[in-house]
């Protein structure tokens, strides 16, 4: 009778959040589990990934973790396909034939065609990029990790080539006088990380805001300004703001003079680019514009925090990224309290595979298929998880064959169907393709076209990973905690990798498979044994500063003064050792089209199709649409099976002003067809007011279903509520420098009848 109840007591077991994507930086729950079974969610209020706050609230995605693992098209055993590519006809195999199946293959087009037949596209960060699917390309032989360029990585590329570093968040945001929140959502993303709590109380204690995005999201209504951008056109404003800061002396001349290189040339390259010039370009009026910039350049310190909208999704987000960085380099404010922190050194100690890179072949960066950014830029010291393949670019290689054909394709936890422009020709590439395995957690599109599938453990059914954080008071370790056992034949993404190169005899190089000898090799380097981690699965400080003696035995440490303005140190590898205003880094070299040259200062390009950029098309087509990469209800893509959510955002909906709806005879809850120069797609009209009249706002990926709710998912092509249908997919309208894609077209719309 006492152990059937002792069997039946619910546990409780720490663990991260998986709900924003691996890479974040993971909110830490607690975990109930009942009869085996997870049954619900809370906040951990003393897990240091939630900055020790105390509390038990997670936000929506975070609460549905039990409905995620419980999922109705939660893919459970491996199968082979029994039907035509496409079709979605399967058969039920053991792991063992699939393993083998998948390393015959490698095994015979490498000796056929070379190692750099093999690609993967880009899943999350941890499961491949870093970890062991870049090991496994690199012991393989093969240069082709496929990135999306849709997330922070182009960012982080035009920020070092301009200022020399990443640029980070204050480290007190109390000290920062203006925050210029520009094309970022933070009420979307680790909203329970601290920044939304962080900013709130900064503005509380007298910090301006100013925020610069379309739509009028909750932390813009908190806004001094707010400057609803016409989408794509980001690299315009920031081009007139230097214009102004510059012709008005609102600009440090103590630091331009002696850390900033070819300031002179920057100031006539955008003499010409005033707020007159931006106005009919942005949708913002020049006086606006004007006083933002005077605000900017009066305001000491000044951070900007900026976005995938404006560097990682428009075709010059490099020039827009390199302009915003000038506007605070110019101003004074790199690596001053309050303005843009530069990392401390070890600032972030994510575990990495031992040797991970050393194991790669020298020749790699000049056998990409499709180069993500310039190969003479791919240096291990630019590029730190080394060379990288265009998504897209990478795809219709398949159909071009030039320079070659990749033949075998890694597509797990990718939908190529919705995570890259035109998902027709992508769908062309998977159909020529020769062989495509995929390992996930659910059943996307792509996956009726794969020859082998293989479930996916969520993070909730692992123990193979583990998370490392710096705080004030040293490292915190952090076990993925295995909350239940995987469902139905589910493993994880590095148990894969590791039986996998087993069979390929590349066994020496993965632990024989062990996923404890992984493991014990990456805590090797913070001085704690595997056996330590698992027996503190709450989470363990190492690598502490010493106390004070009279703190002895105190639960917190007092954390180190940070040290800034470290110029000679943060500029050390640009040209002259100081800040690129005239790029000399990047400007005339080749473009990672090996075409033409990348310009020596911020060029605005604009979107491919634009009111004031193609006014004959916007004649046809009246509005601009764009859509949101990261959501508060969804996952990218995914994550709409989950009742709890999908019963907040039932329907793929169109932010629409009502003004505009009215226009268009559209009410608020029609459905809505779209249409755009290359496709067509349909959504649900949601009235909002906050955004101008000629803007309409979707998200992109809704092919889940909802069994719990009887809620369709929607087809990936044209006449479904697939917003990259909608998209200009020329090759040459992306960034030159890191292959970025605009998300951003002319539409016209009308109510759906069924058509």
């Amino acid at each position: 009778m006492n152990a059937n109840r002792a069997e039946s007591a619910e546990k409780v077991i720490p663990s991260l959040c998986h709900g924003c994507g691996s890479y974040k930086p993971q909110c830490g729950l607690l975990c109930y589990v009942k009869d085996g079974r997870f049954t619900r969610v809370e906040g951990n209020p003393d897990s240091f990934n939630n900055g020790m706050a105390g509390s038990t609230s997670l936000c929506a995605k975070g609460l549905t973790g039990p409905q995620y693992v419980y999922a109705a098209d939660r893919l459970q055993y491996p199968m082979k396909r029994a039907g035509a590519k496409g079709e979605g006809r399967f058969q039920r195999i053991t792991w063992d034939e699939a393993l083998d199946t998948i390393a015959d293959k490698l095994k015979e087009t490498k000796e056929k065609y070379g190692p750099e037949s093999y690609g993967v596209l880009s899943p999350e960060y941890w499961p491949v990029l870093a970890t062991l699917g870049r090991r496994f390309l690199n012991v393989h032989g093969s240069p082709n990790y496929m990135h999306s360029a849709i997330c922070a990585t182009p960012r982080m590329a035009a920020s070092k080539v301009t200022i020399g570093y990443v640029s980070m968040a204050p480290d007190d945001w109390n000290k920062t006088r203006l925050i210029v929140n520009w094309g970022a959502n933070v009420e979307n993303s680790g909203v329970n990380q601290g920044a939304p709590r962080a900013i709130l109380n900064a503005l509380a204690g007298g910090t301006k805001l100013m925020d610069i995005r379309p739509m009028l999201e909750p932390m813009g209504t908190k806004a001094d300004v707010w400057l609803p951008i016409r989408p794509g056109t980001d690299c315009a404003l920031a081009l007139a703001f230097l214009n102004v800061l510059i012709s008005e002396g609102l600009y440090d001349n103590g630091f331009v003079a002696e850390w900033c290189h070819g300031f002179d040339g920057l100031a006539d390259h955008v003499r010409g680019l005033t707020p007159e010039w931006a106005a009919p370009i942005t949708g913002l009026p020049a006086g606006q514009i004007r006083e933002a910039a005077r605000l900017i350049g009066t305001t000491h310190p000044t951070f900007i925090r900026m976005g995938n909208g404006i560097g990682d999704q428009t075709n010059d987000g490099t020039s827009t990224i390199r302009a915003v960085f000038l506007i605070a380099a110019i101003t004074g404010n790199l690596d001053v309290p309050g303005g843009q922190s530069a990392p401390p050194p070890g600032a972030r100690p994510d575990p990495t595979i031992p040797l991970l890179d050393e194991l790669a072949p020298p020749d790699l960066v000049e056998r990409l298929v499709a180069p993500e950014s310039p190969i003479w830029y791919q240096t291990p010291g630019n590029c730190e998880s080394g060379p990288t393949t265009a998504y897209y670019k990478g795809l219709m290689s398949i159909l071009t064959e030039k320079p070659y054909p990749l033949r075998v394709l890694n597509a797990s936890c990718s939908n190529p169907l919705s995570a890259t422009r035109n998902p027709r020709k992508v769908a062309e590439a998977l159909k020529k393709l020769e062989f495509m395995f995929v390992m996930d957690v659910s059943h996307a599109p792509h996956v009726d076209y794969a020859d082998i599938v293989l479930p996916a453990c969520t993070s909730y059914e692992q123990g193979d990973y583990f998370s490392a954080k710096r705080t004030p008071q040293g490292i915190r370790l952090a076990p993925y905690n295995k909350v239940v056992e995987p469902f139905g034949e589910s493993r994880s993404d590095w148990r894969f990798y590791l039986d996998l190169a087993v069979r390929m005899g590349y066994g020496d190089h993965f632990w024989q498979g062990s996923i404890d000898g992984l493991m014990q090799e990456m805590l090797a380097p913070f001085g704690v044994t595997l056996e330590q981690l698992r027996a503190n699965p709450g989470g363990m400080l190492v690598e502490a500063p010493p106390a004070p003696p009279a703190a002895e035995g105190a639960a917190g440490r007092p954390a180190p003064q940070p040290q800034y303005r470290k110029y000679s140190q943060l500029f050390k590898d640009l040209p002259h050792g100081k800040v690129q205003c005239r790029n000399e880094l990047i400007g005339g070299k080749k473009d990672n089209l090996d075409k033409d040259t990348l310009p020596y200062f911020p060029e605005y390009k604009g979107p491919p199709e634009g009111i004031a950029e193609t006014p004959n098309l916007a004649e046809e087509y009246p509005l601009i649409l764009s859509d949101v990469h990261a959501h508060r209800l969804s996952q990218h893509s995914y994550m709409h099976n989950a009742a709890y959510l999908r019963e907040l955002q039932p329907y793929p909906w169109l932010r629409i002003n009502p003004a505009t709806a009215d226009e268009y005879g559209i009410a608020d809850g029609d459905w809505v067809r779209v249409e755009s120069p290359h496709g067509r797609s349909k959504f649900v009209a949601e009235y909002f007011p906050g955004m101008s009249p000629e803007v309409v706002m979707t998200k992109r990926g809704w092919w889940q279903s909802c069994e719990d709710l009887d809620l369709p998912g929607y087809d990936a092509f044209d006449g479904g509520s697939e917003v990259n249908n909608l998209y200009n997919s020329d090759e040459g309208l992306f960034d030159r420098f890191f292959s970025q894609m605009a998300k951003q077209t002319l539409v016209k719309i009308s109510k759906w009848e069924g058509a």
